[in-house]
């Protein structure tokens, strides 16, 4: 890497970082980040996903190894042409960012989350996340047992 990148490489780790505050910015740092990482990304969840339907196949047929082969070729172009949909999908809705942006501001606005075509991502929240606060009624904690 050479050393006028650096400072780059480092902006946008930070930007990445500040993205994964509110719902607004959690969704466009998704985006951004699934659109740059898409070309490890396409052929990862294309290839795992293929897995997956290709032993289906050999189950659901009652077939062999060999079937599993067979279904492996078209099953992958299938699902890395999904995958690479669904970048393009996040890349269009990073660019309606300002939108939705604004939309989030006001106070009865909709509640903005990132896509869900990838899940258990740094810009998800987990349900015990969500469930953090305290109740306005009684003063217990959102998350404790009622």
């Amino acid at each position: 890497m050479k050393l006028r990148n650096a400072p780059l490489f480092a902006f946008l780790a930070l930007l990445l970082a500040g993205l994964s505050a509110c719902g607004t910015m959690r969704r466009a740092g998704k985006d951004l980040g699934v659109v740059v990482i898409s070309p490890i990304l396409i052929p990862y969840a294309g290839g795992t996903d293929t897995v997956a339907t290709s032993q289906e196949v050999k189950n659901g047929l009652g077939g062999s190894a060999a079937t599993e082969v067979l279904a492996f070729i078209p099953a992958f172009v299938f699902h890395t042409v999904k995958h690479a949909l669904y970048t393009v999908i996040h890349a269009v809705d990073f660019c309606f960012f300002p939108i939705y942006g604004l939309a989030d501001l006001h106070p009865y606005g909709p509640e903005i989350e990132p896509l869900d075509y990838y899940q258990n991502t740094w810009f998800d929240e987990s349900k015990e996340e969500k469930q953090k606060g305290t109740d306005a009624q009684s003063g217990e904690s959102a998350a404790g047992g009622r």
